[in-house]
């Protein structure tokens, strides 16, 4: 899984604004810090879901090999192409605040699965094993000070990355209808 983000100069002025819109008001009204995602899903045929976050549709499916029809990317894609887009965004947003101008970013993402847990053939986790990544910034600032300000941000500061480091309290409940 790999992505890359480049923005183009004439929006730089406007996404700075933004972030530093939505620090200031998170720190001037500590209640603005809550923010709830909400996601529908639906499995339509086969293995191909249907979902929907906010006014947008997207799909899933498996790949062929895996009894999919390989109409989308799989879940375990979507975990990594959240990681690598949320690394993108965490440094951007960041690197904007620390008045370092950021050319392009490209995240390459990839996990491991040991495929006996999801099909209970032995107490093997079900999820990733491992997963690795490699972020790639192109910049032309030199201040080693700002730069690894930048690099511990995106380790400490990206949601995706904590979900999938640390356990995260999930609740759920499971209905059935006739």
């Amino acid at each position: 899984m790999s992505t890359q983000t480049t923005t183009k100069p004439q929006n730089e002025k406007k996404l700075h604004e933004a972030i530093a819109g939505v620090i200031n008001a998170v720190k001037n009204k500590p209640e603005n810090a809550d923010a709830t995602f909400t996601i529908t899903s639906e499995l339509k045929h086969g293995f191909h879901s249907k979902i929907n976050a906010r006014k947008f549709e997207f799909i899933s499916d498996e790949p062929e090999n895996l009894g999919g029809q390989n109409e989308g990317p799989n879940p375990i894609e979507y975990v990594l192409g959240a990681l690598a887009a949320c690394q993108e965004i965490v440094i951007k947003a960041h690197a904007g605040q620390l008045g370092i101008e950021v050319k392009s970013v490209k995240v390459d993402v990839s996990g491991n699965l040991d495929l006996h847990g999801f099909f209970a053939l032995s107490k093997s986790r079900p999820g990733f094993t491992n997963v690795k990544y490699s972020t790639t910034i192109e910049t032309e600032e030199t201040d080693p000070v700002k730069l690894q300000k930048l690099k511990d941000i995106t380790t400490t500061n990206c949601p995706v990355l904590d979900i999938i480091q640390n356990p995260v309290p999930v609740s759920g409940e499971l209905t059935y209808i006739n």
